[in-house]
This record gives C-alpha cells, sequence and structure tokens, in this order.
C-alpha cells in the first residue's frame, strides 16, 4: 500500500510547483503598482511582429476594471501596456483582431444589452465603439484572405478596417488607404500610404496638416524633395470647396498625384515635420470610368476638412 501512495503525492507535488503559464498576480501587482483583487481572464497571443506570445490579461481591483500586456524577456516578462476602465466591466470577454502583417489588436467586449468594444494596441492606441453610436448588439470578426490577412470588424450591418490609425467603415469594392508609417523624425519624417483596397486609375490625395498655421509653418513642415506629383499649398491660399466656390486655406495642404494605384502599392511622402501629431487624409479616384471619393458622407466617423469635404484623422498614438 505504501508504494501505491507515492506516485499520487509525487503528482500532487509536481502541479503544486508547477510554473503557471500566464504573468502571476504578485508580478501584475508588482509591475503595476495595483492591488489585484480578481484576475477575470488571461489569454496567450501573438500580436506584433515578433514570434513571442504575449500575456493578456483582465482584472479587478477596487471599483475598476483592467487590463494588462506582458511579453517574455531574457530576465523576465516586461509591462508593454496597462489600461485602466474608470469602473467594473459587466461581462467583459476578450478576443484578439489580426490588422494584417502579422499584428494583432485586443477587443473587450463589455455590458450587458447595450455592449461596447473596446480595442487597443501594446503601446497607446484606443478606440471604443459605444452603444449610442453604433449597433453593437451584433459584433463579429471575418478574415480577409487576400495579403495582409487583416480581419474587418462587423457591427450590426456595418464593416470596419483599421487604416494604420483607426478603425474606418469599410466597403469591399473601394480603394482603402492605409497609413503604414507616420513618422515625425524633422528631416527624415516620412508619411507611407498602402492601398489595402481595389485598384485605382487615378487617385488624387489629399493631406491637411490642422497643427499649423501660416506663423509657424516654415519651422513645422516643408517638402524636402522637389517630387511633380506632389505639391504643398500653404495656409492662406485660395482653393477650391465643397459645394462650389473658393476658401482660404487656414492649414496647410499637401496633394499628391498617382496614375495608378494597384492593390498593395505604396506612396511615400519624404518631408520635414516638427511638432506635428495630426493629418487628415481623402482622396478622389477613378475606378470602371467613375469619379469616386474617400471617405463617403459619415458624421459618426469622420471629420470635415478645410475644404468642406469628408476626411478620416490621423493621429499619433496617444491622441485622438
Amino acid at each position: 500500500m505504501r508504494k501505491l501512495l507515492i506516485v499520487p503525492c509525487v503528482l500532487i507535488l509536481f502541479a503544486a510547483c508547477k510554473k503557471s503559464p500566464h504573468t502571476t498576480k504578485k508580478e501584475i501587482e508588482k509591475a503595476t503598482q495595483t492591488s489585484v483583487e480578481k484576475i477575470l481572464i488571461q489569454k496567450k497571443y501573438q500580436l506584433d511582429q515578433t514570434p513571442s506570445l504575449e500575456d493578456t490579461t483582465l482584472f479587478d481591483a477596487k471599483d475598476t476594471t483592467h487590463l494588462v500586456i506582458f511579453t517574455p524577456k531574457e530576465k523576465g516578462d516586461q509591462l508593454l501596456r496597462h489600461y485602466t476602465w474608470p469602473k467594473r466591466l459587466e461581462e467583459p470577454k476578450l478576443f484578439f483582431i489580426s490588422i494584417g502583417n502579422k499584428k494583432s489588436q485586443v477587443m473587450v467586449i463589455h455590458g450587458g444589452a447595450q455592449k461596447t468594444v473596446t480595442l487597443l494596441d501594446t503601446l497607446q492606441f484606443t478606440q471604443d465603439f459605444i452603444p449610442s453610436d453604433f449597433d453593437t448588439t451584433n459584433v463579429k470578426m471575418t478574415k480577409i484572405e487576400e495579403k495582409p490577412n487583416d480581419e474587418f470588424l462587423v457591427l450590426g450591418k456595418s464593416n470596419y478596417r483599421f487604416n494604420g490609425m483607426r478603425w474606418i467603415p469599410w466597403q469591399g469594392d473601394e480603394i482603402f488607404p492605409f497609413v503604414e508609417r507616420f513618422e515625425v523624425k524633422g528631416d527624415e519624417s516620412v508619411i507611407e500610404i498602402t492601398n489595402r483596397g481595389e485598384f485605382a486609375s487615378r487617385v488624387l490625395f489629399t493631406l491637411a496638416f490642422t497643427d499649423v498655421n501660416a506663423q509657424d509653418i516654415q519651422s513645422k513642415l516643408r517638402l524636402t524633395k522637389d517630387i511633380p506629383t506632389v505639391n504643398l499649398y500653404p495656409p492662406g491660399r485660395a482653393v477650391h470647396k465643397n459645394g462650389g466656390g473658393s476658401v482660404a486655406l487656414k492649414h496647410p495642404l499637401i496633394e499628391i498625384r498617382k496614375d495608378a494605384f494597384q492593390k498593395n502599392a505604396k506612396v511615400k511622402l519624404p518631408l520635414f515635420m516638427h511638432g506635428i501629431r495630426h493629418f487628415t487624409l481623402r482622396a478622389v479616384y477613378s475606378q470602371r470610368g467613375q469619379s469616386l471619393a474617400w471617405p463617403s458622407a459619415d458624421e459618426k466617423n469622420f471629420i470635415r476638412d478645410g475644404q468642406g469635404y469628408w476626411a478620416v484623422l490621423s493621429s499619433l498614438a496617444g491622441d485622438s
């Protein structure tokens, strides 16, 4: 009988000593300086282009709910992101949604009948879809089979796709400018746009820089190369406006012309930028003999630029 009891005892001891595959409560408390009351959900997933799996945890503390993302390092896990909701979430569920090129975001769905969808990355990006503005009763994810193999988010009857800066409405038969790079580094600044949508025979991009005015344009924004298909219009310049007539620009804008915009084609704009955190983006393009505008009118998701056209606001991480 003694020999028979040895094996169960060894197994129990081994199970007690085995390290958890997830970040522990003690590790979370040390990294966040927050007392963890209850761990709600823990999942591992590849969130960036590195092969490691990030560890994502939802936990309650006092009257709030927190999300933390850790990545493995040689000397223990490193905290990448700590996000706090101002109150405890009701019935939270945690998912991952691909934004292409082996990158993903965390999606938290919470609430009872009135659900809110919160999307976050490992840095500072956060975007909420709230029930008063969006149909969040039925939330789905659908994978796009073509490269870069990202997923679009289905809210009710509307589709949303990540454009490099935020989730915006998406229609499968239009161009889809994806902001691949928005880097403000003085003379080495760059804006790079990729077409994740359909082919267009001619495209005119308009980028407006709302952080810049007539007094500081020389110290904040200028072209660094003479490119025939690129024009910069300074504040005060008279340009056409939506609905007819003209308007004097309050902020500078840059126009980029491209004769053919293939699927996955890129537009790279080298320029000098300093102290710039936002720009608006819109396009006019030709497709199947029609002249079309991107984006189309949508008050909930877009803003009007200085010419009165609908445009997508692009912001550096941490800005809304």
